[in-house]
């Protein structure tokens, strides 16, 4: 058996036409990319008149660097550069207050002072005269200035002291004499919550009638304190009668007492208004005494017995 030739045929014209590729193959197609770059986004001017809030700091950051490019010649401004320069500002700004912030609590302050941003100054060897041209910028005012958005209209809710109260006291006329004060805001209390109340002084101002009250309340007290005394020193002899009563030696000396001093004022015309007129200064007295309803004296228990 003849060996089979390793070379490859070289093809022909008649195998070139025999061979049919398959229809399912594609032709790739590489894109060409123009040799110029596309344009630039044009994002300037910058938020002339877009309203923002005052608490969106990035955005107030961003506007202006935006007006400060366009001062120094810039027309336009990448959103990438915008935010490469937000980040470097940022970035001095913390390293800044981080100066400030060492300075506060090295001094063991729990705000920053003054002194604490010129120390950070120092460091960052800025003079103080660098700063002042800043306090008046070049950019027109009417540029700088940010235009926030409305605020919504609240409605408050309506009070009712306006109808509870008389006109006397309501607060509706002290706020409507402020002009400052904006219309939306509530009414004022009742004045009695932040005004005196004017009363008219009871207190006489005549120096004669003001000697007359003074005399008649001393005669007053005077009278209270001898009814006072009185009233305490019939007390005493009712007590002391009391007493002497108790001890049968002592009652009866107290009774002798009592028929001589009857007798006495028998004896002496009373010197009253009237015949049957009592003094305030004697005793009571009274004769029928002895003859009063006794109790049964109280029997003592012998004491027991001491067993030894």
């Amino acid at each position: 058996m003849a060996p089979m030739s390793l070379k490859r045929s070289s093809p022909s014209q008649s195998d070139d036409d025999c061979i049919d590729e398959p229809e399912t193959k594609r032709r790739r197609f590489e894109d060409i990319l123009p040799n110029t770059p596309p344009p630039e986004e044009d994002v300037g001017p910058f938020f002339k008149n877009r309203p923002v809030f005052d608490d969106d700091l990035h955005q107030l950051l961003l506007r202006s660097i935006a007006l400060t490019l366009e001062h120094v010649g810039f027309d336009a401004a990448t959103p990438e550069s915008l935010e490469a320069m937000c980040a470097e500002v940022e970035t001095y700004a913390t390293h800044f207050l981080s100066k400030v912030t060492s300075s506060m609590l090295n001094a063991r302050r729990s705000l920053p002072t003054p002194l604490d941003f010129k120390y950070a100054l120092e460091e960052f060897d800025l003079p103080i005269a660098s700063i002042e041209p800043h306090l008046k910028p070049p950019i027109p005012r009417s540029r700088y200035l940010v235009q926030l958005e409305a605020l919504p209209v609240e409605e408050l809710p309506t009070s009712s002291a306006g109808i509870l109260l008389e006109p006397e006291l309501s607060g509706e006329p002290d706020k409507n004499e402020k002009a400052y004060i904006p219309k939306n805001f509530p009414s004022f209390p009742s004045k009695h919550t932040y005004k005196w109340t004017e009363k008219e002084s009871a207190r006489e101002t005549n120096p004669r009638k003001i000697r007359e009250e003074a005399a008649k309340a001393a005669r007053q007290g005077e009278e209270a304190l001898r009814r006072l005394t009185r009233v305490s020193k019939v007390g005493k002899e009712k007590d002391v009668k009391k007493v002497a009563n108790k001890d049968p030696k002592s009652k009866e000396r107290h009774e002798i007492w009592e028929r001589t001093m009857d007798d006495l004022f028998l004896a002496k015309p009373l010197t009253g208004d009237g015949p049957g007129q009592e003094s305030d200064q004697s005793m009571i007295v009274n004769a029928n005494s002895p003859f009063f309803r006794k109790g049964v004296p109280a029997k003592r228990k012998p004491p027991l017995p001491v067993e030894i």
